[in-house]
């Protein structure tokens, strides 16, 4: 999917327990986009669980095989879809509050979740002794990240804004000037003096 939308893979960091793919894209690229290549890998797991049925019926695999095949396939899927950095259903839950939200409210509810949603993993995993401590350790650090890295964020998301054009789908007026109420694929206009300006114009003496 990432290939289809031609954005340039930086790289692939592969764990013991997983990977993580980090792409070259604008932080203003399209929402539904970003939304394909975060469903795009839950989907892949429910093709290879299909595929596994379906050499299971052929024969292909023992019984034994193929239970083993979907245990691990279910795990996966259900582990991925968690609201938890930097897994994919952190991702998901992000780019559907950006359809509703500005970006950087959107940001921080998904950062919110996040933590809501680590506290709760651990915590499952140490009342049922699920031993998997070095996963937990690795989300630690990575929500950690994620979260220090909330201002320059923010600042390239405006910088983004105010030297780029991009396609965007609406249009929003604002009776105050705020670009904290800057969304992504909307552009916007702030009532100043008596008329509406650009964003551009915003963000300039913004970054002045």
């Amino acid at each position: 999917m990432i290939k289809l939308f031609k954005y340039p893979i930086k790289k692939v960091i592969i764990y013991p327990f997983g990977g993580l793919t980090i792409i070259d894209k604008p932080i203003n690229s399209s929402i539904n986009k970003e939304l394909l290549i975060a469903f795009s890998g839950i989907l892949s797991q429910l093709i290879w669980g299909v595929l596994g049925y379906i050499l299971y019926q052929y024969n292909f695999f023992s019984y034994d095989s193929y239970m083993m095949m979907k245990f691990y396939n279910y795990i996966i899927i259900f582990f991925n879809i968690i609201p938890m950095y930097p897994l994919d259903g952190s991702k998901i839950i992000n780019l559907l509050l950006e359809k509703r939200f500005a970006y950087i409210k959107a940001m921080k509810i998904t950062n919110i979740i996040s933590i809501i949603s680590l506290i709760i993993f651990i915590g499952i995993n140490v009342v049922m002794k699920l031993g998997n401590y070095p996963i937990c350790l690795f989300l630690v650090f990575q929500l950690i990240w994620v979260i220090k890295k909330e201002k320059y964020l923010k600042e390239r998301f405006f910088l983004e804004r105010y030297l780029y054009q991009f396609p965007y789908q609406s249009i929003q007026n604002h009776s105050k000037e705020n670009i904290y109420l800057l969304k992504k694929n909307t552009l916007h206009f702030f009532w100043i003096n008596n008329r509406y300006n650009h964003e551009k114009a915003v963000l300039k003496k913004y970054f002045s």
